[in-house]
């Protein structure tokens, strides 16, 4: 997982290192600490972002609202036929696998933007 952790966490200071030297620029009143921490903040936002954006995307955003199609649309059928029965896919393995991978791709944006986010609210007390 440390392995995982380095990419995010390239992009939160690169990230910060650029709002901290823009806002330095434009408002010269506040501290580096200040600005860094801005940035931190920001940058962990982002990273988020992405790291919900992209679990969304690879578990399906709208998969229990398709579920829940899916059973009425079943309902309807039996009404009409009451033999209908649909047959049971492998859905639920292949989605339980698909989750599992997309997890290890996910959870070092998620991780790195939560620590980035917790790393500026402590130097803001500084």
């Amino acid at each position: 997982m440390r392995f995982h952790l380095f990419r995010p966490i390239l992009i939160a200071l690169i990230l910060s290192i650029i709002y901290t030297i823009w806002a330095s620029f434009t408002d010269s009143t506040h501290s580096f600490f200040y600005h860094f921490s801005g940035g931190l903040f920001i940058s962990g936002f982002i990273l988020m972002a992405i790291g919900l954006f992209s679990n969304m995307s690879a578990n399906g955003f709208f998969r229990g609202l398709t579920a829940g199609f899916k059973k009425q649309r079943e309902a309807r059928l039996r009404e009409i036929d009451g033999e209908y029965h649909e047959d049971e896919d492998e859905e639920h393995e292949v989605y339980e696998e698909k989750r599992k991978r997309s997890l290890n791709r996910t959870a070092p944006y998620l991780s790195s933007g939560l620590l980035c986010i917790a790393f500026s609210l402590l130097l803001s007390f500084v």
